[in-house]
């Protein structure tokens, strides 16, 4: 796929308007979220973007996932370009606003599993009013994936229903019937709703960015309900039954016994994986990326010791029983010892 050349510093000469401007990414599992956020970061020129994500699991994936392309990207005080949005999460804007060197941008990435109202409410009740400026709500949507129905999320809906814009990603998996069906769909849920397509979350950055379509004054009154009752606003995982499955070892798979497990013993209440993969015919690394019925691995070079890192993340799902069956694809040391540690950029 073509890289877009975008010089996003002359299209958008007067940022900030008034207050850091700051766009939330939304969309849920696997719809392309940390792919569009690594376009913005390879096309965003001089700009200097500082990036939130926000993880469902206790395994980091999508930092490992995220580029940086340059000096100009954003370190925060954890030593990476992510944080979890968590009740610090003001605090960790504050730490972006008082940095040294000017941050023009700020991008927050929600988990797939996310409501955004919450965060659009952080930023709208709070202090961080006065500091930032509320630019837009994007929700990326898998073209081929997504239906009315969607995975039966409250979740999935909240993110069309929250959204300033919606990006129809993945459209070349996509036929043209169902994406004119989904369209239908996102104008009778949210009707006049922005519409873009995309492949691989390509998109000219001066199409989302510093757009001003958020509308602050729709959130009066759930402003007002946030004030008084926050917790209210964070109970939708347990609405949609969601969990999610970690796992981690200093051992490679076999792969053989991995596309076993992939292909004929992983439950169907998975809708999500991702992870860094490890395996014993390869001194690659391996990107993993499953969304559905699809999965798919990308190779590049280990910089660290090499380990395998997994989250799956989908409804009742059993720990133990997924955390066994990937035990079962690891190499065994007993019998086998035909592998050996990739060699690392000295």
């Amino acid at each position: 796929m073509t890289r877009l050349n975008f010089n996003l510093s002359d299209a958008l000469p007067s940022l900030p308007k008034s207050g850091m401007p700051v766009t939330i990414i939304t969309g849920f599992l696997g719809s392309g979220k940390t792919t569009l956020l690594n376009q913005i970061l390879q096309n965003k020129d001089k700009l200097k973007i500082a990036v939130l994500v926000n993880e469902f699991g206790d395994i980091n994936i999508d930092e490992k996932l995220l580029i940086s392309v340059d000096s100009d990207m954003i370190d925060l005080g954890n030593g990476c370009i992510c944080c979890t949005i968590n009740d610090g999460f003001v605090n960790t804007v504050y730490q972006v606003l008082e940095r040294e060197e000017k941050v023009d941008y700020l991008v927050v990435e929600t988990t797939g599993l996310a409501d955004p109202l919450p965060i659009i409410l952080t930023f709208l009740s709070t202090e961080l009013k006065f500091l930032t400026r509320l630019d837009s709500i994007i929700t990326v949507v898998d073209a081929a994936a997504f239906d009315a129905e969607h995975f039966d999320s409250d979740a999935a809906l909240s993110q069309i229903r929250y959204g300033d814009l919606v990006l129809l990603n993945k459209i070349d998996l996509a036929t043209k019937n169902k994406i004119s069906e989904l369209k239908a769909f996102i104008e009778d849920t949210k009707p006049g709703f922005r519409i873009l397509e995309s492949e691989y979350g390509q998109v000219p950055l001066p199409l989302i960015l510093d757009i001003g379509l958020t509308q602050t004054d729709n959130y009066q009154t759930d402003i007002s309900e946030f004030r008084r009752n926050k917790s209210a606003f964070n109970n939708h995982l347990e609405t949609d039954g969601f969990n999610f499955v970690s796992f981690e070892s200093d051992l490679p798979f076999q792969l053989e016994k991995l596309e076993h497990f992939l292909s004929e013993q992983l439950s169907s209440n998975v809708f999500r994986a991702k992870g860094i993969l490890w395996f014993q015919e390869s001194p690659s690394r391996h990107i993993f990326q499953l969304s559905g019925p699809r999965y798919d691995l990308q190779a590049d070079d280990w910089t660290t010791q090499p380990k395998n890192e997994l989250v799956f993340i989908g409804r009742n799902l059993d720990k133990s029983l997924i955390k066994q069956q990937l035990k079962d694809c690891l190499v065994d040391l007993v019998i086998n010892k035909e592998f050996s540690l990739p060699n690392l950029p000295s």
